[in-house]
């Protein structure tokens, strides 16, 4: 803030890469999506199996499986931002970190789901403290019934206001 003239600009957001890995760890660990859906639009047999995709097929992606996957990121259940730094981004291979999709269907809303996100997270870290409260669960418990990737009783936390 103090490089921004004490405002939160597009700018100010852009140059916090911590919140930035911060973000894209949440979404590893708890995409918002679990899957991907898209139909064939032509015949294709997986390389080297016996598997065969028909036009018109629907074909399914966990996202939630292969960004869970040790193969792709190991300790995948450990929340671990640096994964997302610029130094190891790179070993993240192509297609296995898709919140917001991927290819030609990926979400056209990606940058302004990050603004957005970043954003209140920024609002909160900036007029806030942020503490467990009694109720907040240990492990994370989801929703069953939801088409969503949801908490099942919420995040219940406790904020404090800061004062200037």
């Amino acid at each position: 803030m103090q490089k921004h003239d004490g405002k939160l600009t597009y700018q100010a957001l852009q140059s916090v890469n911590y919140l930035d890995m911060i973000f894209s760890e949440t979404l590893r660990k708890y995409p918002v999506y679990p899957f991907l859906d898209r139909t064939c639009t032509k015949t294709y047999r997986v390389p080297g199996t016996d598997i065969v995709l028909d036009k018109g097929v629907f074909a399914f992606t966990s996202i939630l499986g292969i960004q869970r996957d040790p193969q792709y990121f190991p300790e995948p259940e450990r929340f671990d931002p640096e994964r997302f730094s610029d130094a190891n981004r790179g070993n993240i291979p192509r297609c296995c970190f898709m919140s917001f999709g991927e290819g030609p269907h990926k979400c056209l809303g990606l940058r302004l789901g990050y603004l957005q996100g970043k954003l209140g997270i920024a609002h909160i870290i900036l007029n806030y403290r942020v503490h467990p409260c009694a109720s907040t669960p240990a492990k994370m418990e989801f929703n069953l019934h939801s088409f969503l990737i949801t908490p099942r009783d919420g995040v219940p936390l406790k904020l404090t206001r800061v004062t200037n």
